[in-house]
């Protein structure tokens, strides 16, 4: 049986890292019986001449004797501190433990969809297995060891996406059990113990103008933000909040990816003015693209953090069982008439506070992003109006001149990690 990398058990890494002990069972760490490389190619065999980083190694071919610097897929590592760059606090741990599962002169296989797959600095991209003595076999995947134990983020690419379910639920393991580079005080004392953040990714239909993170207090202590950071899974850090980000327990901030003034439309909005967005659309499994918020306090721990879309692993949304949709008109006569008199009325059936960050509702006519700040008290209830009137807390009115709902079709009510939360079909 094929087998991936895998720990019994954590090792605290200090200056020199202790080889990994490697699992016996692929199936008792939650993986694919199956062959799960059977939708890459197997391209070249080579022989690992350094490791350069946590997710970069140099190997050479084992029949032309080329040297080629491999950017492993599926992860990325903290960076290593250089003379030129300071690097992210785990970084040396990751390179060290990238170092121990592949010692000099370990035989590699490479394997990638693509050939020609290529990342920054033309390296190329590929799938690395280590040769194993006892199966006789390249069956060792690198870039799963290192996401299973906590040393690298979920990073996915388009054209190389057929394994990037099996790492992220890799990451998701690590995570759930902070180990590496999601243990809270791996880059020291953790500052503000008690705080509770929670993010959501609003991707506003690929319109950069429209993207938004939303970093909200769902504690009891008012927490501040001043020099935390957000950033994405291939970005290290994209938006620094600035002195004086005090969140109150309730509060938050909606974190714009494009352009605009703080505090504007609310008091709550904030910008980071980049001309590009940064999430994209995920794909289906197992050729998952997808992408996270993470939110570090100032000495870099990771604190909170958000991928989508959803797996297995994923724990049930604070939307699913409790909110619903309470009531739905397809609207009178036709046209203008019909988009103007139609609706959805949801209610919140639960015993606490729901809010809607990122969340959405997709229809046959329309995709609408609910702004941050839309919350439901427990019984409560809020209506999207296809008309033209002033919207006030409980309704928003869109002023449609298209029908929002066809004669025929479903409303759905979507997290922000692709979770159905609430369907209505006619």
């Amino acid at each position: 049986m094929r087998r991936l990398l895998g720990a019994t058990m954590t090792l605290a890494l200090t200056a020199t890292v202790a080889p990994p002990v490697l699992a016996d069972e692929a199936a008792s760490l939650g993986q694919p019986a199956n062959n799960p490389w059977s939708n890459v190619q197997a391209w070249e065999t080579a022989i690992v001449e350094r490791v350069v980083d946590g997710d970069t190694v140099i190997v050479n071919d084992e029949v032309t004797g080329a040297q080629s610097r491999v950017r492993l897929l599926g992860i990325n590592a903290p960076e290593k501190p250089t003379k030129k760059k300071p690097g992210n606090c785990g970084g040396d741990q990751a390179s060290q433990w990238l170092t121990a599962l592949l010692p000099v002169g370990t035989r590699v296989r490479l394997l990638s969809s693509d050939r020609a797959s290529t990342g920054k600095k033309k390296r190329p991209q590929r799938v690395v297995l280590a040769y194993n003595d006892v199966t006789g076999d390249f069956d060792q995947d690198v870039a799963w060891g290192m996401a299973e134990r906590g040393w690298g983020l979920w990073f996915t690419v388009p054209s190389e996406a057929s394994m990037s379910s099996l790492y992220r639920a890799a990451i998701e393991g690590a995570q759930a059990n902070r180990r590496g580079m999601w243990d809270p005080q791996l880059c020291g004392a953790i500052e503000q113990p008690d705080a509770s953040l929670s993010l959501r990714i609003s991707r506003g239909n690929g319109n950069v103008a429209d993207e938004t993170v939303t970093v909200r207090n769902t504690g009891g202590t008012t927490v501040d933000l001043t020099g935390w950071m957000l950033r994405d899974a291939g970005n290290a850090g994209w938006y620094t909040f600035p002195g004086g980000s005090v969140l109150t327990p309730g509060d938050y901030r909606t974190v714009h990816t494009g352009k605009g003034r703080d505090r504007r439309p609310t008091g709550h909005d904030v910008y980071r003015d980049r001309e590009k967005e940064l999430y994209v659309d995920p794909g289906t499994e197992p050729n998952l693209v997808g992408d996270g918020a993470y939110l570090l306090d100032r000495a870099g721990n990771y604190r909170s953090w958000r991928e989508y879309p959803c797996t297995v692993r994923c724990a049930a949304d604070d939307g699913a069982g409790t909110l619903v949709i309470e009531d739905l008109s397809l609207g009178k006569k036709k046209g203008i008439k019909r988009a103007q008199t139609q609706f959805i009325r949801l209610a919140n059936r639960g015993a606490t506070t729901l809010c809607l960050d990122g969340y959405r509702m997709d229809t046959q006519g329309l995709t609408y992003w609910f702004p941050s700040g839309t919350c439901l008290a427990p019984g409560a209830t809020f209506t999207l109006h296809g008309g033209d009137r002033k919207s006030w807390s409980k309704v928003t009115y869109l002023d449609r001149k298209k029908p929002m709902f066809y004669l025929t079709g479903s409303a759905q009510i979507v997290s922000d990690r692709d979770q159905v939360l609430a369907e209505r079909l006619w």
